[in-house]
């Protein structure tokens, strides 16, 4: 069990927290600035950048010049970046560093490691020069750039053009602790035992369960998990959806976690899940983060007097190290609803985000980046206010009520994200599964009545066009958080289904262009 793997840690004195780039072992996108004197500069902070910005006066270009890695691995190499008066420049020859520093060039060290041969879906890296200015591009812009009169001086080394990291929402919660779902369906429909009580009555894929969709017509075969209805309590199960999600290209799980107000401790059929993540065979090809849900109803909010167990909670998974880093190395941890931490306030939703970054510092010696929901993005002073980096996005069915229209103003959508921000892409958002045992007011029923594959494969599309142009300083930008893996009860499922098949990961997959994954 994941609990036990997690248990027995000490607590040591506080230490100064610090992020840990080295610790990420996938390639972050290299970000380039021009200096006031119309110089490059190349760098894989955002820390660094930002600084740049904010007190030099560089300006960000669009785009990134290729992924590279933060440390050396077996094949790379060291990239080294000098300085010349007001000047930049990124060389891969240590007899050219050694000479330019003899000659008056400052080494401010290795700026990035690139692969030293050709490796699948890369390209060649090289430097460019003109009048004194140095920069770098793909070996595929050589023509555009000699014909602006630059100069080819050599290669750096290989690196990937694009590399997206994909992740989805999953839903842990379909299981025998889910005694919520349990009690409604038996009330309503007459059965014992079943969490996927209307999942199950709307697919019409169990023979031992009449269709009954509630009057609404179309076709609801694909709420049906293509590995049957399953408790996802098994660790079984969590190795199949990990090998499904890896196989696509997936990147990480982000695992709804909720608090127990009245137990002091996550929800039974919350935790199982978890658990069973934590006991897979498997875990480790995926990475994963907590999405903090802090209701404010029922017994799901987390008090003030909670803040310190909780955040001891954190710290066993920040152990783990398939915890999700941002590109900069940071522990990543994200906040889907802040309403019921204490009061709710601005006030205490900054004070639990400082337990957590104290236990966090004084256990592991390091930071953490904590990302708000995507309400932030409505009133930009809002993740200053909570004491949040940014924002990560999600769905919007109480904003758009077309899947179309959805689509369609998703770029004006995504231009109001703040700078530190996670782009998100929903799926589909339908819970008329939940009707009647678990929303009895059928008016209140929501559901987008026009989604299709092709337009989620838009939406997609438009995230990935967004990133490859960002001018965001951001740990997290070539990040991409999916809704959902398996919200069977709300309709945002990428996960295989019995009707659908790998279709909608084939299209996560291809959309977003993942360099990694050999198929569903």
């Amino acid at each position: 069990m994941v609990v036990a793997a997690l248990a027995g840690f000490g607590v040591p004195e506080p230490a100064k927290a610090q992020s840990s780039p080295a610790k990420v072992t996938d390639p972050v996108p290299m970000i380039e600035l021009r200096t006031p004197a119309g110089g490059r500069f190349y760098t894989l902070s955002p820390r660094e950048a930002a600084d740049a910005v904010s007190k030099h006066r560089f300006t960000r270009e669009p785009g990134q010049v290729g992924y590279w890695r933060t440390a050396s691995f077996f094949g790379s190499q060291p990239v080294f970046r000098l300085r010349g008066g007001s000047g930049y420049l990124l060389t891969a020859s240590t007899s050219e560093r050694d000479a330019l520093v003899k000659q008056g060039f400052a080494d401010e060290g290795v700026t990035g490691h690139l692969w030293s041969t050709q490796q699948p879906g890369m390209e060649r890296l090289l430097r460019f020069s003109k009048s004194g200015e140095w920069r770098v591009a793909f070996e595929s812009r050589s023509g555009e750039l000699t014909g602006q009169g630059y100069r080819a001086d050599g290669p750096l080394g290989w690196g990937h053009t694009e590399w997206i990291r994909a992740g989805a929402i999953y839903f842990g919660t379909f299981n025998p602790a889910s005694t919520d779902v349990i009690g409604a369906t038996k009330r309503t429909f007459g059965r014992d035992g079943d969490y996927w009580g209307g999942v199950r009555d709307f697919s019409g894929r169990d023979p031992a369960v009449a269709q009954n969709t509630q009057g609404w017509s179309g076709n609801f075969s694909h709420l049906s998990p293509s590995i049957g209805f399953y408790d996802d309590s098994k660790p079984a199960t969590l190795e199949k959806h990990i090998d499904q999600a890896t196989g696509a290209g997936l990147d990480f799980f982000q695992f709804y976690w909720y608090w127990d107000t009245t137990k002091k401790k996550q929800p039974e059929r919350f935790d199982v899940s978890l658990n069973a993540f934590g006991a897979a065979r498997n875990r480790l090809d995926i990475d994963y983060t907590l999405t903090v849900c802090a209701h404010p109803w029922g017994n799901l909010g987390i008090p003030k007097e909670d803040f310190g167990t909780v955040a001891d909670d954190f710290v066993r998974h920040f152990r783990q190290p398939n915890f999700l880093r941002a590109n900069d190395g940071r522990l990543l941890l994200t906040l889907c609803d802040r309403r019921g931490i204490g009061n709710g306030s601005d006030a205490d939703t900054r004070e639990f985000i400082s337990v957590v970054r104290q236990r966090a510092a004084s256990a592991l010696g390091e930071d953490i980046m904590v990302l708000g929901y995507w309400e932030a993005m409505l009133d930009p002073a809002a993740p200053e206010r909570w004491g949040t980096e940014g924002a990560y996005c999600g769905v919007r069915i109480d904003h758009e009520k077309s899947y179309a229209r959805y689509a369609a103003t998703l770029p004006e959508y995504l231009a109001k994200g703040p700078s530190q921000f996670m782009r998100c892409a929903a799926q589909n958002f339908d819970e008329r599964p939940r009707f009647p045992h678990l929303i009895p007011d059928r008016s209140k029923i929501r559901f987008y009545p026009d989604q299709t594959p092709e337009l989620f494969g838009d939406v997609l599309s438009t995230l990935r066009k967004d990133i490859a142009g960002s001018r965001r300083i951001s740990a997290v930008d070539n990040f991409v958080s999916i809704y959902a893996w398996n919200e069977w009860h709300e309709g945002g499922i990428i996960e295989p289904n019995a009707r659908d098949g790998c279709r909608y990961l084939g299209i996560v997959h291809d959309s977003l262009g993942l360099r990694t994954g050999k198929g569903c």
